[in-house]
This record gives structure tokens, C-alpha cells and sequence, in this order.
């Protein structure tokens, strides 16, 4: 036994060898040639040949730009001792065993798992699907878990993470090969539990087809990723095969949602896989209680500029939360947390302590400014969909009496059909809108912004167009009022701007700090005395 780095995740991997023929077995229809091959040993599975070490299989896919095919000579080059490929394929395997499989994703994950030991049976894994709030409410559940005695790791869009292990997340869920070696990893440094947020591209993708989901929970739908999924209804059904397709032993799910409403008339009648605390929650922020009425749902709920205070009714009784959390769409992330809590057996008293602790989740309404020493409120948010916009103006208005600015844009390469939905939401929700770059990619940003500005006519705010993200910034800082409010949304955690193909260093809490510290330095020289002649 020895240990391997793979530099794609930095994470340290036990390599165990397996026989070929036994990862096959959990691969349906997979045909091995020759058959002599099933009593190879591998030790590792990658999706990306420049990883590629000896003695692993590689899986040749149909990527974005590239199929996996055009890389088995490098993969072969590097070591590999098995290829899988699509049934029929006419590429040549060039000497390392062969394996022809009707579904290549699928049996992607399904070799990752068995190779590296279905680390996902061995932990406890919470899954999040959702359009907007999946990473505040990972991070709760993850807080949950550790105060109730548990060891959670983390999976989502801010990294992976547990203990020591710190790794720079590329997709919001990683690819099946991946996500299997992250969490064998935390199995290895004693993780008990394994909070990730589930992608619909991931769902779709079958990323995590071979993941064991002790509890899945929903939490919204609402437009975004229709460049990939073509439709809303195939973005749906993507979220829902979470919950229909993936078997989770226990499901969290928001009925404000409308598609949450349909989720729990699709799985109630019996379809959650095994029995534990209680196989459904159902949440809302909706105050009050009847015959229809959400298991999880508030008593008392007040939101503002000091926080969340929530007293919320649960099965196991009535707990209260004072969260930090600014933004009453945080309520419904609060309620979550308590949901996925309940349904793994923890007592609902020590999980709403720890949602009552100091819990700041990057990028995520993060606030910039410092209370008591600048005179207007600066918050950085990763909000990049129309819904989600329109709540988090909704909660950033809530906070203050002054005008809410709001620096903001779109994707470059990504669904257009939002740009003038997202103009809409800025224009109904705040008074001043600064329109300028996000992540243009390949796109022509003063295209985007275009694209953006017919939405914003709805509306009332008064628009400003500066593409220069950090003079956007800078002038909607600058431009405040005593009092005003200033929202700088879309990027969130984000440590980078993608322009034209190249990643630059930019970080709006960086650029919002810095405009901040320029608007105290004026309003100190402004208040020194004028010199005058003598």
C-alpha cells in the first residue's frame, strides 16, 4: 500500500489495487477485451490524461471541445492500463485492455466508486440541489453537523474541504473521478459526514450517479443554465432526478417553491430508499400553522439590519435561532439546515445553537464596510440569476432607509435569455444601476450590456453603463449617500475576471475595500481646515 499525489485535487490517494474484472462487474454491460484482462490490477481512474498514472484506467469521454478519444495515446503513454470507451467505438486502445460500455459517464462514476472503495457508503451524505442558496445552506448543515457531534466535509462552490484538505473547486460538483478521490480523502482523515452541493449539469451529467445520499434537499427553482439544459423543463427534471432517480434515504424540500410543491407529490407516496428520523421534511417560511401546514416552518420570524431571529416549529419540537445572517431569503436557508438536522437524528436544540453561532459564508452577502466608521453599507453577493437578484435587493433594502445602488452584470457565454431579466430585477429593486463586465469570456461586453439594458427600462432606477468592473465599483462607493445602500453582485467569493479567454486577478471585496478607504480619505480631507492669507 502507498500513498499517491494527484496534483488535479492535491489530494493524497491510498492505492489499493483492485482487479480490473471486479470494477467491471458494477458496470452494466461493460465487454472486456481481452478477457484475460479482468486479473490486471488498477489502482486509480481518470477522466483527464495528463493525471494519468501506471496501473490506472482511463475514461475516454465526449467533452465540450474534445472526445476523450483523442487522448487514449497520451493516456496509454502515461501508464494506463485499461481504456474505457463508448460500445462501438473505432479507436484503438493501442495495447491496454479495453472496455466498451453503453454509457460512458455512467460508468465513469460507477469505476470511480469501486476503485476507490464507495467512500460515499461510508459516510453520511447530505446533498443540496437548488438554483440559488445551495452553498449558504452547505455551509449550515455543515455547522449543524459539526456542533451535533458529527465530522462533516464540505463539497460546493466555494472548494472542497475537510480538515487539512483545501481544494480550489473548478465546478460547483466535481466530476465523478474527482469527487470519488475527495472523498475517499475525507474518509481517510476521519470524516463522517459529506455536505455537497449537487449541480443540475452534475445531475444531468451523472456525476454523482454513484454517490449513496443519506439526505437530499431542494431548495428553489427558477431560471438559469438554459444554455446547457435547453428548457426549463429539462432543468427540472435534472434537479429531480436527485429525489426520483438517486434513491436519498431522506429529502429536505422548500414548498414555497411550486416545483418543490410537485417534488413531494412525486416522491411521497413511497419513494425514498430507506427509512430514517423521518424519510420527509417539508419547509417554508410561511408563518403560521394548519393542515397543510410545512413540518419545518417559522413561529416568529423578523429579518433586518442585525440579523435573522427565527422561532421556528419542528416535529422534535420548537427551537429559536439568532443567526448573523443579513436577507430574508437566508430565513428559508436557516430552515433548510434545520430540516437536513432533524431528518439525520441530531437534536434540533444543539443544531439551532449552531445556527445561532457567527456563520459567514464567502461572497455571500458579505458585508465590506465597517459599522460605526463608514456611513454607507457595502455588501458583495454572488447572486447571478433573476430570482435571486430580486431577493437579495429585496433583503438589501430591508436593511437601511437610504438608496440602494447596485453594481451588476452577465456571463459572457452563458444563458443570454436572463440578460434582460436580470436588467428587470435590478431595475425593479434598486434606485441606481451600474451595468458593467462580470465574466465576459469570449463575448463582447458592451454586447452583454446591451443585452441587459431593455430589462432595466421596466423599472425606475436611474442607469449608469461602466464597463471597467473596478471603476464601477469605485463609482457606485463614491457616489453614495450617507446612509445609502450599495449592492456589487454576481461574482461573490469569485478571486478572478475572465476576459476574452484570460483569468485576471479581481476580487470585488478587495475593489469595494479599496473604494471605501478612498471615500473616508476625501471626507477626512474635506473636513481639514482650509489655509488661507495672512
Amino acid at each position: 500500500m502507498t500513498a499517491r499525489d494527484h496534483n488535479e485535487t492535491g489530494v493524497a490517494e491510498v492505492e489499493l489495487a483492485l482487479r480490473l474484472g471486479d470494477v467491471l462487474r458494477e458496470i452494466p454491460g461493460a465487454a472486456l477485451s481481452p478477457a484475460g484482462a479482468a486479473e490486471l490490477l488498477v489502482t486509480g481512474v481518470h477522466l483527464d490524461s495528463r493525471k494519468v498514472e501506471p496501473g490506472d484506467i482511463f475514461v475516454a469521454r465526449a467533452g465540450a471541445r474534445a472526445h476523450g478519444e483523442r487522448f487514449i495515446p497520451e493516456a496509454v503513454a502515461r501508464g494506463a492500463r485499461a481504456v474505457i470507451l463508448g460500445r462501438g467505438s473505432a479507436a484503438d486502445t493501442l495495447g491496454a485492455a479495453r472496455v466498451e460500455v453503453p454509457d460512458v459517464p455512467l460508468a465513469l462514476a460507477l469505476a470511480a466508486a469501486a476503485v476507490y472503495r464507495h467512500p460515499t457508503f461510508t459516510l453520511d451524505v447530505v446533498g443540496i440541489t437548488g438554483t440559488n442558496g445551495k452553498t449558504t445552506t452547505a455551509h449550515l448543515v455543515q455547522a449543524c453537523i459539526d456542533r451535533c457531534g458529527g465530522r462533516a466535509g464540505i463539497v460546493g462552490t466555494l472548494g472542497y474541504r475537510f480538515g487539512d484538505l483545501d481544494v480550489h473547486a473548478s465546478h460547483t460538483s466535481p466530476e465523478a473521478d474527482e469527487l470519488a478521490r475527495v472523498a475517499a480523502a475525507m474518509v481517510g482523515r476521519g470524516a463522517t459526514h459529506l455536505v455537497m452541493e449537487v449541480s443540475s449539469i452534475a445531475l444531468a451529467a451523472k456525476r454523482v450517479d454513484a454517490v449513496r445520499f443519506r439526505t437530499a434537499v431542494f431548495t428553489n427553482l427558477t431560471q438559469d443554465h438554459l444554455d446547457y439544459h435547453g428548457t426549463m423543463e429539462a432543468y427540472a427534471e435534472a434537479k429531480a432526478r436527485l429525489f426520483v432517480d438517486l434513491g436519498p434515504g431522506a429529502a429536505a424540500i422548500n414548498v414555497d417553491d411550486p416545483f418543490g410543491r410537485e417534488l413531494v407529490q412525486r416522491i411521497a407516496p413511497g419513494g425514498l430508499s430507506r427509512p430514517v428520523a423521518s424519510t420527509l421534511a417539508r419547509y417554508s417560511t410561511e408563518v403560521g400553522a394548519g393542515p397543510d401546514a410545512a413540518e419545518i416552518a417559522p413561529v416568529e420570524l423578523v429579518h433586518g439590519a442585525r440579523g435573522i431571529f427565527l422561532r421556528a416549529r419542528t416535529p422534535a419540537g420548537e427551537v429559536t435561532i439568532r443567526s448573523h445572517l443579513l436577507g430574508a431569503h437566508n430565513a428559508s436557508n436557516l430552515l433548510a439546515a434545520l430540516a437536513v438536522a432533524y431528518l439525520l437524528g441530531f437534536d434540533v436544540g444543539d443544531a439551532a445553537a449552531a445556527l445561532s453561532s457567527p456563520i459567514q459564508v464567502a461572497g455571500r452577502l458579505e458585508r465590506c464596510d465597517t459599522p460605526g466608521v463608514d456611513d454607507v453599507i457595502v455588501l458583495v453577493d454572488y447572486a447571478h440569476t433573476p430570482d435571486a437578484l430580486a431577493r437579495v435587493l429585496a433583503s438589501v433594502r430591508a436593511l437601511g432607509g437610504g438608496r440602494v445602488h447596485c453594481v451588476f452584470g452577465c456571463g459572457g457565454d452563458r444563458d443570454p435569455l436572463k440578460r434582460p431579466r436580470m436588467g428587470e430585477a435590478v431595475g425593479l429593486g434598486a434606485d441606481v444601476a451600474i451595468v458593467t463586465n462580470d465574466n465576459p469570456r469570449s463575448e463582447d461586453p458592451r454586447a452583454i450590456a446591451d443585452a441587459i439594458l431593455p430589462g432595466l427600462a421596466a423599472g425606475r432606477a436611474r442607469v449608469v453603463v461602466e464597463l471597467d468592473r473596478a471603476r464601477a465599483i469605485e463609482r457606485a462607493v463614491r457616489d453614495a449617500e450617507p446612509g445609502d445602500l450599495v449592492l456589487i453582485a454576481g461574482k461573490g467569493h469569485e478571486p478572478y475576471q475572465i476576459i476574452g479567454g484570460v483569468t485576471l486577478p479581481f476580487d470585488d471585496r478587495d475593489e469595494a475595500r479599496r473604494a471605501l478607504a478612498a471615500r473616508r480619505a476625501r471626507a477626512v480631507a474635506e473636513r481639514q481646515p482650509r489655509g488661507g492669507a495672512g
